[in-house]
C-alpha cells in the first residue's frame, strides 16, 4: 500500500512538472543586442556619465543629436543627485532656512550644471552607416563629480545668502552619500 502511495505521489509530482512546462528558456530564441559605447555610460561614485545614440541621414547631424541627447541624460542624472542631496542635506538644518536653501541651491547648480555641460569629456565615439542609408551614431560623455561640486561651491561663494547657510563638509558627506550609491 505504501508503494502506491509513494509511487502515485512521485507521478503526481512529475504531471505537475510537466503541466508547468518545466524549465524553458527565457531568451526563448532572441538575441541579446550590444550597444556601443552603453559601457561607458555608467555612472560611478566619482563620475557622472550618459551614453545616446541618434540616426540621420547626415553624419554630422547623427554626431550632434547624440551628442546632445547623451549631455541632456547627464544633465537630468546631474539635477536628480543634487535634488536629492540638497534635500537630504536641508533636511538637517534649522526650519528657518531649509526650504530657501534647497530651492535657492537647486536653481543655482542647474545654472552651473549647464554651464559646465559644454566642456563634458567625450569617452566614446561610434559611428555605423545605417540599414537602408544614413547614419547612426552612438556616444558615451562624463563629468567627474568634484568638477560639479567645485563649480557648485564657486558659485555658492557668489551668494552671500547660500555662503551663510552652506557648510562644505556636510554637504560633501551628503554628496558622497548619494554618489556611492551609484555602483
Amino acid at each position: 500500500m505504501k508503494k502506491i502511495s509513494i509511487l502515485s505521489l512521485v507521478a503526481f509530482g512529475a504531471l505537475v512538472f510537466a503541466s508547468c512546462g518545466g524549465t524553458q528558456s527565457v531568451t526563448n530564441g532572441r538575441q541579446e543586442v550590444t550597444i556601443p559605447c552603453a559601457d561607458q555610460g555608467q555612472s560611478t561614485k566619482d563620475m557622472f556619465r550618459a551614453s545616446a545614440t541618434a540616426k540621420s541621414q547626415d553624419l554630422n547631424l547623427a554626431k550632434q543629436k547624440a551628442l546632445l541627447n547623451a549631455k541632456q541624460y547627464l544633465a537630468s542624472n546631474i539635477a536628480s543627485v543634487i535634488k536629492s542631496v540638497s534635500e537630504n542635506y536641508a533636511n538637517e538644518m534649522d526650519a528657518a532656512g531649509k526650504q530657501e536653501f534647497e530651492q535657492s541651491y537647486q536653481n543655482m547648480t542647474k545654472e552651473v550644471v549647464n554651464q559646465k555641460l559644454n566642456s563634458v569629456k567625450v569617452t566614446c565615439e561610434k559611428y555605423f552607416q545605417a540599414d537602408g542609408g544614413g547614419y547612426e551614431a552612438f556616444v558615451a560623455v562624463e563629468m567627474s563629480k568634484d568638477d560639479v561640486l567645485d563649480s557648485a561651491e564657486s558659485a555658492i561663494s557668489k551668494d552671500k545668502k547660500l555662503e551663510v547657510m552652506y557648510d562644505r563638509e556636510k554637504f560633501r558627506q551628503k554628496f558622497d552619500e548619494e554618489m556611492s550609491k551609484m555602483q
